[in-house]
């Protein structure tokens, strides 16, 4: 079988998982319908923890789009509270500013991940003057 064909299982264990991030392996579990330690057996995969890989990296790529789609309006309730149009209160400032970070940040990692893999494509690529 192909790494990345996932058993139905292990479809629906990378499902449960992106569902409820924090569940224990123990609810995870009872969810599946199957014993712990056959989730911790999954776990083990390398095709599994790519899905769970690939399934976060998909959450932060959304994430990412939905705070920069929210940055324009965090940085616009921060103008306004800072020039008393609106209330200034603590949270809807602290709100506006992690919007406005946690956007910045999001794009910064997938920038750096973005460019580490096309410098790992570039070393994967024999160099043209290389003797062979």
């Amino acid at each position: 079988m192909p790494d990345q064909v996932l058993t139905p299982i292990e479809a629906r264990l990378i499902a449960v998982i992106s569902e409820a991030p924090a569940a224990s392996q123990a609810d995870v579990a009872k969810r599946l319908r199957i014993s712990e330690r056959h989730v911790r057996r999954l776990l083990a995969l390398e095709r599994v923890r790519k899905a769970l890989d690939d399934a976060a990296r998909t959450g932060l790529r959304e994430a990412s789009a939905l705070l920069g789609r929210g940055a324009v309006r965090a940085a616009r309730a921060l103008i306004s509270m800072a020039s008393a149009d609106a209330a200034a209160t603590s949270a809807r400032v602290a709100a506006a500013r992690a919007v406005l970070e946690g956007g910045a940040r999001l794009v910064d990692l997938m920038d750096l991940e973005r460019r580490i893999v096309e410098l790992e494509k570039e070393r994967s690529t024999p160099w043209r003057g290389a003797p062979q």
